[in-house]
């Protein structure tokens, strides 16, 4: 995972659609939580993504809904990881 691009790409794909809109339509600043567009299973789902195709690994304690309110809350939650030495 090298961006927040790539995050959002990944995040989109995990995300049921409404009538209307597509994964086009995500962008790093798209408030997924007060969309309605991830609930606990969608975000669960986007951290088991992360770990198989990114090879990025989320600790439970960073599995907040403070880092899933927009992809590029997420991604800063995961370069502070990476910035820390975990992955």
């Amino acid at each position: 995972m090298n961006s927040v691009e790539e995050l959002c790409t990944l995040i989109g794909s995990r995300i049921t659609w409404g009538p209307g809109e597509d994964a086009g339509s995500l962008d790093a600043d798209t408030p997924l939580l007060e969309r309605g567009l991830v609930d606990s299973l969608a975000i669960m789902e986007i951290v088991a993504a992360l770990g198989k195709e990114a090879g990025v690994s989320l600790p439970d304690t960073e599995i907040v809904a403070a880092n899933f309110r927009s992809p590029k809350a997420l991604w800063a939650a995961i370069e502070k990881l990476s910035a820390e030495g975990g992955k």
